[in-house]
C-alpha cells in the first residue's frame, strides 16, 4: 500500500482519511508539524499556504487539510474559524445566537492539498458535506470536538457527538462517495499511475 504523509497530528482525522484512501490501495501517515495557521474565510486558501509549510520541511509527497463549519443562519459563520469560536463564545453561545431561528442548516466546507517533489503548486481537492443542521440543545459526551455536541447530521436525528468516530467516518465516505476529497485525490495519483 502507498503511504501518503498527513501532516496532522488529528486521529480522527486520518481515520476519515483511511476509510477512503484505503480502498484505492493509499495509506493515510499521521505527521504532526507546526504550522502557521492562515486566517482565511476558505478552507482551499489555507490548505495551499500549509502545503507550502510542510513541504519546504519535508520536501515528500504530501496532504494537509482544512475544514470550516457554515451554518446558514449565522451568515456562515464560524467558518474557518472554528477553534476560535469554541474558545470565545464557545457553542452554548452558538446555540443563544440560533435561538428562535428555525432554518439551522449547516454544512462542512474541506478542503486538501496534495505537494509532491516536482511540484510548483500545491493541487487541491475540495468538497461541501451538506444537509446537517444545528440541535436546540447540547448533547455533551466526553472526548468529544464541541462543534459534533450540536451538530446532527444528514437523515439523523442524534447529534454527530452520539456516534462513535468510526461510525462517523464510514457515513462520511459513504455519504459523500464521488465527491468527497479523499476520494478524487486517490483517483487523480491513480490516473497519474502514482503507485
Amino acid at each position: 500500500m502507498k503511504q501518503i504523509i498527513f501532516v496532522t497530528g488529528n486521529k480522527t482525522k486520518v481515520l476519515h482519511a483511511n476509510e477512503v484512501l484505503e480502498k484505492f490501495g493509499y495509506q493515510a501517515v499521521s505527521e504532526k508539524l507546526d504550522l502557521i495557521e492562515p486566517r482565511e474565510e476558505e478552507p482551499e486558501k489555507i490548505v495551499i499556504e500549509k502545503a507550502y509549510q510542510a513541504f519546504a520541511k519535508l520536501n515528500k509527497p504530501l496532504i494537509v487539510e482544512d475544514a470550516g463549519i457554515f451554518i446558514k443562519a449565522l451568515g456562515g459563520f464560524p467558518k474557518t474559524f472554528v477553534h476560535f469560536a469554541e474558545e470565545t463564545i464557545g457553542i452554548k453561545g452558538i446555540l443563544k445566537l440560533m435561538e428562535g431561528i428555525e432554518d439551522r442548516s449547516a454544512w462542512f466546507k474541506q478542503s486538501l492539498a496534495y505537494m509532491e517533489p516536482g511540484m510548483e503548486t500545491p493541487i487541491i481537492f475540495s468538497y461541501v458535506d451538506g444537509g446537517y443542521s444545528v440541535s436546540k440543545e447540547i448533547f455533551d459526551v466526553e472526548d468529544r470536538a464541541e462543534f459534533d455536541k450540536i451538530l446532527i447530521p444528514p437523515g439523523e436525528k442524534a447529534t454527530l457527538s452520539m456516534f462513535t468516530k468510526e461510525e462517523n467516518a464510514i457515513r462520511d465516505a459513504k455519504n459523500n462517495q464521488g465527491k468527497i476529497h479523499y476520494e478524487q485525490l486517490a483517483l487523480w495519483l491513480s490516473n497519474r499511475g502514482v503507485k
